[in-house]
């Protein structure tokens, strides 16, 4: 089914080469590390023009789409939430092909369905909206670290209309974007995002909009 949906009637392959890192069980359903590194898969030289990532078991499945356009490299990290046990699952397409790979995480569940931070934290509208982010650089790449603090709230619980981000951008310092990343409401509350980035001199400004039109950047120098 998801095949379908989200990878269309391109070739697909299993490729040990797409690792997919998380914790055998989920403590915490709301916030569960997930690190994507298909950076062998990139090694062999053909560009990596998508990133597709989907929990089998979440009423919301989709995670992300990565667009890494001309700087993005396809290593990433980011909070999901899990509504159950279920096998999570990333589809990296190189060429007219999809390379997919997996891991299986155990959790208590709930994640997606438990009231969000809005109505656990009376003072989250003091910090709503602060992106706080850092830039660490080598001479291979830039590694970027970015929070927003944000809801998240997936609209599966009764009288809690949906509010999350929707995508972020990032661009360069002459104001052209190379990456784009689009989210679900199936990640976690205040996301985290760890991005892996082709070094730039002038470093990057991160953009990012929610469903409710709020825009929301930073800038990030080396």
């Amino acid at each position: 089914m998801y095949r379908e949906r989200f990878l269309g009637d391109a070739p697909v392959v299993f490729d040990d080469r797409v690792i997919v890192n998380a914790p055998g069980f989920a403590e915490d359903s709301g916030q569960v590390p997930l690190e994507l590194d298909a950076s062998a898969l990139e090694a062999s030289g053909e560009p990596i023009t998508d990133i597709i990532a989907w929990v089998d078991l979440n009423p919301i499945p989709r995670l992300f789409r990565y667009s890494p356009m001309s700087h993005g490299l396809a290593k990433l990290s980011l909070n999901i939430r899990l509504e159950q046990a279920s096998a999570v699952r990333v589809a990296v397409k190189q060429g007219d092909t999809w390379h997919v790979g997996g891991t299986y995480i155990e959790a208590e569940g709930g994640g997606c369905t438990t009231p969000g931070i809005a109505s656990a934290d009376t003072d989250w509208e003091t910090t709503f909206g602060e992106l706080q982010g850092r830039l660490f650089a080598n001479e291979d790449e830039q590694r970027l670290r970015v929070r927003l603090s944000h809801p998240m709230d997936s609209g599966l619980i009764p009288s809690q209309p949906a509010f999350y981000v929707q995508s972020f951008e990032l661009l360069d310092q002459q104001g052209q974007q190379v990456a784009a990343l689009d989210i679900e409401a199936s990640v976690s509350a205040n996301p985290t995002l760890g991005l892996h980035m082709r070094p730039s001199p002038g470093g990057y400004v991160i953009g990012a909009r929610d469903n409710n039109g709020n825009r929301f950047s930073i800038g990030l120098q080396p």
